[in-house]
């Protein structure tokens, strides 16, 4: 899996593992529409959304 910080583009990534804790819950919404069945994962105090292909 790769990860991808928020480097806020607005594209949406490619990357099946995203750091969203200090995104905004209007742009996590939008990379989780587009990419299918997710979930969020906490580690190390970081939040994660990870797309399940």
């Amino acid at each position: 899996m790769s990860t991808h910080s928020s480097g806020r583009s607005d594209a949406p990534t490619r990357a099946r593992v995203l750091e969203v804790g200090d995104l905004p819950a209007s742009e996590v919404r939008r990379y989780a529409r587009g990419t299918g069945e997710v979930y969020f994962e906490r580690r190390g105090g970081r939040t994660f959304l990870v797309a399940d292909r």
